[in-house]
């Protein structure tokens, strides 16, 4: 059986639809390229045009559906392992790099200093030329410029007072140079308008590293179940990272809990304590939990930096250890310890 539609959105897509009631394997589908429709390319005397468009007809398959025998030039492409390396030779050596089209999440308690870590990656990024698109949903745009340059320049300008001249000098050398874009939108956090601010930031300016610092504010305007919410921002963050292409670090807090487990004072990270869902460790291609123990004595606070979960390599454990300098906002890498095995270390 045959059934002719017009060459045109509408017909395409009414022989696709008409093509998925029909039994699967059975159905093709024939393009008049240069004609409307049979009764044009008759008139224009071509009834060769019809014959080809049959003989051509290409067997339907719904969107989506790949044929792997289609595949070769995707696979034979050569493609960098990585787009970015992370400032951090423990982190780089598991996560093997930063690249375009995954979405990485930051995880730790409660002042452990993920927005710090954040602006460390970002000011590498940026000093690399990269352009950067940096939501700090919980800080003002100031903060957050202060706290890039701080990072950059070694010196903690959002602390005290500092002469004009200074501040003018540290910014010639950092942000009036980076391809920075901020998002202004401090106590306004209707997720449809990140996700299409996040969606400009990548078509319209070609930013390709997106930080969003956090998802629980993200949330925070928001009623009704947080684990339910917590999925769907999740899938619709996963598929602005893959309809985008970009690079994105997503910050998330840690579920509160009882007993011995106080993340604040340096108990260990695992994915089951990420806040609400378990989509957040489904759907993010790495997991990067910082542990410290704000309690501990000055000059033993170290920060452990630990990856909980690496879909590129499988690589996971203790990355390495951080200090943390508070006049230069610095990070002092360490090697990280080899961890106790019970299984083989007795």
């Amino acid at each position: 059986m045959q059934q002719a539609f017009d060459n045109d959105e509408a017909g395409r897509k009414a022989a696709e639809d008409a093509a998925s009631v029909l039994p699967p394997g059975k159905t093709k589908i024939s393009r008049l390229e240069s004609y409307k429709d049979a009764s044009d390319a008759l008139q224009a005397n071509d009834p060769e045009a019809i014959r080809r468009a049959i003989w051509d007809a290409k067997p339907y398959r719904p969107d989506g559906i790949v044929d792997g025998k289609t595949l070769l030039e995707l696979v034979t492409t050569p493609s960098p392992p990585s787009d970015h390396d992370y400032p951090f030779s423990g982190l780089q050596s598991k996560l093997h790099g930063i690249r375009y089209g995954e979405l990485v999440t930051i995880t730790a308690g409660s002042g452990i200093g993920k927005s710090s870590f954040c602006r460390e990656l970002a000011t590498s990024l940026l000093q690399a030329g990269e352009r950067v698109g940096y939501l700090a949903l919980e800080e003002s745009n100031r903060r957050t410029a202060l706290g890039l340059m701080s990072a950059a320049v070694g010196k903690s300008f959002h602390l005290g007072i500092h002469e004009r001249s200074t501040l003018t000098e540290a910014y010639q050398a950092t942000l009036a140079n980076w391809n920075l874009f901020l998002f202004d939108g401090f106590g306004s956090f209707d997720p449809d308008i990140v996700y299409n601010r996040i969606e400009y930031l990548a078509t319209g300016l070609d930013t390709r590293v997106i930080f969003l610092d956090h998802l629980s504010i993200l949330l925070s305007g928001l009623d009704g179940d947080e684990r339910r919410m917590i999925d769907t921002t999740m899938t619709k963050l996963r598929s602005l990272v893959e309809r985008t292409g970009i690079a994105m670090f997503l910050v998330s807090h840690l579920r509160r809990t009882s007993g011995d487990t106080n993340h604040e004072e340096g108990a260990r990270v695992t994915l089951g304590q990420l806040r609400g869902s378990a989509a957040i460790a489904q759907l993010s291609d790495g997991v990067v939990a910082l542990e410290r123990n704000q309690q501990a004595q000055s000059g033993s606070g170290t920060t452990t930096v630990r990856v909980l979960k690496n879909r590129y390599s499988g690589e996971v454990g203790v990355a390495c250890h951080l200090d943390y300098d508070l006049d230069t906002c610095k990070f002092i890498e360490t090697e990280a310890d080899e961890e106790f095995d019970p299984t083989t270390d007795f």
